[in-house]
């Protein structure tokens, strides 16, 4: 992987160096098109454009250093583009930026991510590492007490805390059929509850399992709880609703589902979120169900 990344890089930089004649105005509008992912997330000025070198990595440190300003970065310093590519900043969040620049450009400008790692701890470092195309991808997010080089070998073998994937087919139907919608007319007869904020779900019950299921606008959501042990789905349907009165979810083509599990539950799936755009699904499971929807309602 590193190896791609690396030629990948080197071309980048036959290509600038094509174009240093450029003005600087030139300079700034490329820099600005690969960097629009940011623009509704800062107010800051646009970082401007160094003049044309006959250094290649000087014109590569411009390019990134406009994507850094961009996304709140204040570090001076940008990624390296010679060899081994660094991330320069501390903060979690100018760290996720720098990491979305270089997935964009390994995956292509037009992809979707989250940009918001999720939590604000920033004892905890964000570290990020993908695998596959623009197609298909996934992308890991992990935390760690010191921050790690993008894409970095070992961190394939660390726990995620999120994971965000992209899944398309060979037709919008095909992705539709992948999500686990169910409509309110599925689930009538089923006892009532009232989840606040004027939404109303229902619990299925049997076998010793217990589904409450509403549904949000496009979305169809659900909490599993195991009766058994005595868990109960309300509390944790209930937590959904509110963070959704704060947060605001992606909207689906047609269909998104949620999957959340009661907290007390071992071995059950980790809180999910998918939904279809044209041919794809895209979907995010997180650890934490606040941090699964901080991430989710900033994908663009």
């Amino acid at each position: 992987m590193k190896k791609t990344l690396i030629v990948s890089l080197s071309v980048l930089a036959l290509m600038l160096a094509g174009c240093g004649n450029q003005t600087e105005k030139q300079a700034q509008a490329s820099s600005d098109k690969v960097s629009t992912s940011h623009k509704k997330q800062t107010q800051t000025k646009k970082a401007s454009s160094t003049s044309s070198s006959s250094s290649v990595s000087s014109q590569s440190s411009s390019e990134a250093s406009s994507s850094q300003a961009q996304s709140s970065a204040t570090s001076s310093s940008a990624p390296d583009y010679s060899g081994q590519v660094r991330i320069s900043a501390t903060q979690n969040l100018q760290r996720l930026g720098q990491f979305n620049y270089l997935l964009k450009y390994n995956l292509g400008k037009e992809i979707v991510l989250p940009n918001n790692p999720g939590y604000n701890d920033e004892s905890k470092k964000l570290n990020v590492w993908y695998e596959g195309d623009g197609n298909n991808y996934s992308i890991h997010y992990s935390q760690a007490t010191s921050g790690q080089d993008f894409n970095a070998n070992s961190l394939r073998d660390v726990t995620d805390y999120a994971v965000f994937t992209k899944q398309t087919y060979g037709s919008a139907s095909e992705a539709q059929a992948e999500i686990n919608y169910q409509t309110t007319a599925m689930t009538q007869g089923l006892p009532k509850v009232n989840l606040g904020y004027g939404i109303i779900g229902t619990i299925d019950s049997g076998a010793g399992q217990k589904y409450l299921h509403w549904n949000e606008g496009r979305w169809s959501l659900g909490v599993h709880a195991v009766a058994v042990n005595d868990e109960d789905p309300v509390p944790t349907a209930r937590k959904v609703v509110e963070l959704l009165e704060r947060y605001y979810l992606p909207t689906p083509d047609k269909y998104g589902s949620g999957s959340f599990s009661v907290a007390s539950s071992s071995g059950q799936q980790a809180p999910t979120l998918k939904w279809q755009a044209g041919n794809s699904v895209y979907s995010l499971e997180a650890k934490d169900l606040t941090v699964l929807v901080r991430m989710a309602t900033t994908v663009k």
